[in-house]
């Protein structure tokens, strides 16, 4: 009789298919010990990712379990085996990561505090290299990017809800319950990170709520200014308003019109990664018209409406990317001129020095 294969659960929430097939992709490549197979959760329209990874983790049986986000790409074909080697090493050890941190910060902008593991990241803007560590080390807390478990902790759903400081209340669980957290990290990055803007909008109510359930664990954060007030919020909210109009606009058109007015009203505090991905659509079409690109090559000819350019933007995106990490399997790359290839790679790869 054939041995029982054992699995490895993937716990993913998914709001965005292609995102999700994307993450899938990479997922689908990695190299696993023998006598394992990968075992993929997607979980959509979760109420919270503390509620979604609960349900998940209640449902697999696999001692293994990564819970990581649709927009990360693991890159590093082997990233299980070292994360299942550093597991047999350190019997201890109960949950590690990719980005962490070795101290807790003073202050309550635990977004900033990381210091281990080697990532990339991209915010539309620009691709960025994480490299911080190259050496296994233990953390105090792990960015939720990508985390790895030997043991079931409950995620403290009875208590929280939202999006924000899931990582960090599983981090300060796994403390709790004399288990080791580690970041990994080597001379290569680990994984992409596709993350786009933070958004800040919650993250004051969130971190309210997880200070009173964590104050013995953390210093406590006394009158401290809001990170993200109330004129924020509304100022954000009156952005969000101008890109939906932005969006139809540039349909209509009037994409002079559109970039006159977002040059004059851009302001990093209140943007989100929809709006940069507008921004480079229109830095395309303005390259693509320089260069005198024929109407049937432009980037919008075949796209009726925002959510088909973005799409064919993200997909442009991936194939990039693939070019890079995974030339056996390169995808169909969109119809699109050279301008336009420039213009994404430019805001999404890392860039060589003296290179734009």
């Amino acid at each position: 009789m054939a041995a029982k294969l054992k699995s490895i659960a993937f716990i993913i929430c998914v709001n965005d298919e292609t995102y999700f097939e994307e993450c899938l992709f990479y997922i689908n490549r990695l190299h696993l010990p023998d006598g394992y197979v990968a075992e993929v959760y997607p979980v959509r329209q979760a109420r919270s990712i503390f509620q979604a990874y609960n349900m998940a983790m209640q449902h697999s049986h696999a001692q293994y379990k990564v819970y990581m986000h649709q927009d990360v790409f693991l890159i590093d074909k082997d990233i299980i085996l070292r994360f299942l080697e550093l597991f047999e090493r350190r019997p201890k050890a109960g949950i590690a990561g990719v980005l962490g941190t070795n101290r807790l910060p003073n202050d309550h902008n635990f977004y900033r505090s990381w210091n281990l593991g080697n990532v990339l990241a991209c915010s539309e803007e620009k691709a960025i290299h994480n490299y911080l560590s190259e050496e296994a080390a233990p953390a105090a807390a792990l960015d939720g990017m990508f985390l790895m478990t030997a043991k079931d902790f409950p995620w403290r759903s009875d208590v929280l809800s939202g999006w924000d400081f899931y990582d960090i209340s599983q981090s300060l669980e796994f403390g709790r319950n004399q288990r080791e957290l580690w970041v990994l990290a080597g001379e290569n990055p680990w994984c992409i990170h596709d993350c786009g803007f933070l958004n800040l909008v919650g993250y004051d109510e969130a971190q309210e709520a997880f200070s009173r359930i964590y104050r013995t664990d953390l210093p406590y954060c006394a009158n401290r200014p809001p990170v993200y007030p109330e004129k924020y919020r509304q100022q954000y909210a009156l952005m969000m308003e101008l890109k939906e109009q932005w969006k139809s606009l540039l349909f209509m058109e009037k994409e002079q019109e559109v970039r006159a007015v977002m040059s004059k009203v851009w302001d990093g505090r209140f943007i989100d990664t929809e709006l940069v991905i507008l921004r480079n659509i229109l830095e395309i079409l303005q390259k693509e018209e320089r260069v005198c690109t024929s109407t049937e090559a432009g980037f919008l000819y075949d796209c009726g409406s925002f959510e088909q350019a973005q799409h064919k933007y993200l997909k442009t995106k991936f194939y990039i990317r693939r070019k890079k990490y995974a030339e056996d399997n390169l995808g169909i790359c969109p119809n699109v001129s050279a301008a336009a290839m420039r213009v994404i790679r430019k805001h999404t790869m890392i860039q060589r020095k003296g290179k734009s």
